[in-house]
């Protein structure tokens, strides 16, 4: 350190230093009994992202999209340091980046990569590289064509062939080598790179101690090269497997790599229930091994994929504390100028601008992380959801973080701050005691001084269709609007008259509040008590405020169609309405198919959200096909007519109904009809695969002389059997997004009914209702053969297993045990979560059946018995 502080005095009088980074100067991290320590002695709490811009799908659409890749880069950096991001990983793509002999290519990728790192580091956000990934660059497209050494070996192959291992080295050797174009230091030497992580989920078979050598080769490797900085290995992608994961801590490696999609992955369309039961805790097997306490561990990658709710971050952060995790890094964030698309990973979807509630609470994750302490006890779940002045409530969907001089909140809540006085950051999406907004856009409000804020706002976020369906560019999951909207804000030392002063480019907007309230449009602004401060104050603010380019700010309504409902529920409509023009009203028209005449009821505005509840119960007293349309009045365009876009209302004589695009229509039934949990004609989207993946699930129709069924299927009982529940879990069912059960008026219903056949008789099924956190309550049924249907009192089930979906690593837990009390009321079933299917072993049938085990399930119900 001291050879370091009188080389920077020297190289302080030359011409060389504007090359150098500051970092350079820093020493390096380093682990000490198992805990990774910063240069000036500080533990690491690094929590971030992995951002995949220079390489790979990521790189050719954000190419497509017209942007300058620098320029694109800028905004996504500056948005994660928005978020309090300060780690950031990545997985080079190697096979972009090189060539078949290992060679590094200096090329357009790492020439971005090169000016990532830079942009990262003059923003506080520290680094783990991983430099090698392997895989091809293509997903979700095809493959192009590359040179690169990994090219010709299989993953396993390039931990065995002498070739590969060669290229490796090789490669290696050169990467740590390569001097940063801007800031003039080699990746080895950068300071604000912390770590590397050796070899992207890499898959070892065969004998352990060729693993180790294997793995000890690229150590020594690397510190022949000059590597000093702490160096990572994964221990998760082998799953469960403690004589590979102590070969591995028994290396010379410093710390040792995780992951965590505790949902599982690539389930094409979003998961509708309540799973944080399923980040409780971080299960790590290998914590016993005694080489391996004396190792670092990061999370390389983790997200709560397919969801798209905003409280699955923060508990994630509690559970990778409470496993003692330094690093935990999200995969992955998308680029803003793709992001409207979701298209580079489907399966996950993170940003700023177009999942504010996510970013939010992404946000209060970070802040979770770094200020809880290694070992954090959170409690058992569900207590587990209230902890360190956070709240998760999973429905109202919202994530609060409430402290004297931070208050974060992911949706509008009524939790009120801890101390308003003392707030020097406020952070949301909706309306607090503190901000009332009828946008739903992020904001951001930081002290500068007494009586002096700076405030950000975001643009409103309309999803048009579920994320989380295939990849593809052509698809508009999400549209931004840059509305004008209503925005009160009751701070104490800003009282009610308070000025804005718009400081963003383009944006010089000068706004006096009365009683609090302005109208505004996304943007940065400074807001102070008086209009002398903002002369004195805003030459010093920093004026960069980033969006994309917003091209399609047209109307559109997002509507889920209504399902079947009785006499007696809600009849409740709602719809998101945005445009770039404004809208004067929002207009329901109803009627009973085969009437004339629409009636029509005016839409209460939330926001961008509009609601209606019929009262006039008089007037819908035949049971029958309803039929209804919303109807948008603006008066730069008159009125128009969703679904379709059609012109007019249609109440009009001479209303044209847009081709393809009729009505929404929706069943209205006798009270008492049974209420459908599961259809197989209609909830294909709704299922959610268990951790145990021993059965097949596959619709099929006509299946056993009955419409669609829902075949599952358990490979024939060779093997010894528990006899526990959750043993054979088959499939747990999520309600249907238009099957809002809070709708419903279940009073009175007090039993569920399967409709299922079976090949033969005496299978034992267990079913089990998810209730509002998720948690399982069931029994056990005997079927007999052929189509039957099954009838259990709600009244009768108790606590059993809650089947955890599949989850990556595969290590993790297969079910969560629980005895909490609960019972089934009409309240409590308007908040069920789903239900879960399990085949059940009983000890005396144990026998090889060659034919396995074929159930199929038609429908579920709750009815009154």
């Amino acid at each position: 350190m001291k050879l370091l502080t009188k080389l920077a005095a020297v190289l302080a009088l030359s011409p060389l230093l504007p090359l150098l980074s500051a970092s350079f100067f820093a020493a390096d991290a380093k682990v000490e009994d198992g805990v990774l320590y910063l240069d000036d002695g500080s533990e690491v709490r690094n929590f971030g992202v992995n951002y995949s811009a220079p390489f790979a799908f990521t790189y050719r659409a954000m190419v497509k999209s017209g942007v300058d890749m620098h320029a694109a880069i800028d905004m996504d950096v500056a948005h994660l340091k928005r978020l309090g991001v300060t780690g950031y990983r990545v997985h080079v793509f190697d096979r972009e980046v090189s060539d078949a002999k290992g060679n590094l290519v200096d090329n357009v990728h790492i020439e971005l990569l090169d000016y990532l790192l830079n942009k990262l580091a003059a923003n506080g956000i520290r680094a783990i590289i991983t430099p090698i990934a392997w895989w091809g660059n293509g997903y979700p497209a095809p493959d192009t064509e590359t040179q690169g050494f990994a090219n010709g070996f299989t993953k396993a192959q390039m931990n065995t062939e002498p070739k590969a291992i060669a290229a490796t080295h090789t490669y290696l050797k050169q990467f740590f080598a390569h001097k940063n174009r801007y800031s003039g230091v080699t990746y080895g030497q950068d300071a604000n790179i912390i770590a590397f992580e050796l070899f992207n989920e890499p898959s070892h078979h065969g004998d352990v101690y060729q693993s180790q050598n294997y793995i000890n080769g690229l150590i020594k490797l690397s510190h022949e090269s000059g590597i000093t900085k702490p160096l990572f290995y994964n221990i998760s992608e082998q799953g469960d497997n403690p004589a590979f994961a102590k070969a591995v801590c028994d290396s010379n490696i410093d710390g040792i790599a995780y992951q965590w999609y505790p949902t599982g992955l690539v389930k094409m369309s979003r998961i509708n229930s309540n799973t944080l039961v399923n980040v409780a805790h971080y299960t790590n097997p290998f914590a016993d091994i005694e080489a391996c306490k004396t190792k670092a561990k990061m999370i390389y990658e983790f997200d709560a994929a397919d969801v798209t709710g905003s409280v699955m971050y923060p508990a994630m952060a509690r559970s990778f504390r409470e496993a003692g995790f330094q690093w935990a890094t999200q995969f992955a964030y998308d680029s803003a100028v793709i992001a409207n698309s979701n298209a580079e990973y489907n399966t996950h979807f993170l940003n700023l601008l177009y999942t504010p509630s996510k970013a939010i609470s992404f946000l209060i994750a970070g802040e979770v992380f770094r200020q809880v302490p290694r070992g954090f006890e959170g409690g058992a779940y569900p207590q587990s959801n209230h902890f360190a002045d956070v709240t998760l409530d999973y429905g109202h969907d919202v994530s609060v973080l409430n402290q004297p001089a931070r208050f974060y909140y992911s949706n509008s809540t009524d939790e009120k701050p801890q101390a308003p006085t003392k707030l020097e950051h406020i952070a949301g999406v909706g309306s607090s005691a503190i901000v009332n907004y009828d946008g739903n856009g992020s904001y951001f409000l930081d002290k500068l001084s007494d009586g002096l804020w700076q405030l950000e706002v975001y643009p409103d976020a309309l999803a048009l269709t579920d994320p989380h369906q295939n990849s593809s560019l052509k698809r508009e999951a999400v549209r931004l609007y840059q509305a004008s909207r209503h925005f009160n804000l009751a701070l104490s030392d800003l009282g009610q008259q308070y000025w804005l002063q718009g400081v963003n480019q383009g944006n010089r907007a000068s706004l006096q509040a009365s009683k609090g309230t302005v109208q505004l449009t996304p943007g940065k602004y400074l807001v102070a008590k008086n209009k002398s401060l903002l002369a004195s104050t805003q030459s010093k603010i920093d004026d960069h405020y980033y969006l994309p380019p917003m091209p399609h700010q047209t109307l559109a309504l997002v509507h889920q169609n209504l399902q079947a409902l009785n006499q007696g529920d809600a009849l409740t409509f709602s719809a998101s309405v945005m445009d770039a023009k404004a809208i004067d009203k929002v207009e329901l028209y109803v009627r009973y198919l085969g009437d004339s005449e629409f009636k029509v009821y005016p839409m209460e505005a939330h926001g961008s959200v509009y609601r209606q509840t019929l009262t006039d119960v008089k007037n819908w007293q035949r049971t029958g096909a309803i039929e209804y349309a919303f109807v948008v009045t603006q008066q730069a365009s008159g009125q128009t007519s969703l679904p379709g876009n059609a012109e007019g209302n249609p109440n009009e004589w001479d209303f044209v109904k847009s081709s393809g695009a009729a009505f929404y229509q929706f069943e209205w039934r006798a009270k008492g009809t049974p209420v459908s949990l599961f259809n197989a004609s209609l909830d294909r989207d709704n299922l959610i695969y268990p951790q145990n993946a021993r059965s097949e699930w596959r619709f099929q129709s006509g299946v056993r002389d009955q419409g669609l069924g829902l075949q599952l299927y358990i490979p024939s009982l060779v093997t010894s059997a528990t006899g526990s529940e959750a043993d054979n879990v088959l499939v747990r069912i999520s309600p249907a997004k238009d099957n809002a059960l809070s709708q419903r008026n279940l009073k009175g219903y007090d039993a569920v009914q399967l409709r299922i056949y079976a090949d033969q008789a005496n299978e034992h099924v267990s079913v089990a209702l998810l209730n509002e956190h998720g948690l399982a309550y069931g029994t056990v049924v005997t079927l007999q053969a052929g189509w039957q249907s099954i009838t259990m009192h709600v009244a009768d089930l108790s606590p059993m297993p809650t089947v955890l979906t599949k989850a990556y690593p595969m290590f993790m837990p297969m079910n969560y045990p629980h005895s909490e009390p609960y019972t089934f009321d009409a309240e409590a079933l308007s908040k069920l979560q789903g239900v879960q299917l399990g085949f059940v072993a009983k000890d005396y049938e144990i026998k090889a059946r060659d034919k396995g085990h074929n159930l199929v399930l038609s429908e579920i119900n709750l009815i009154k018995r």
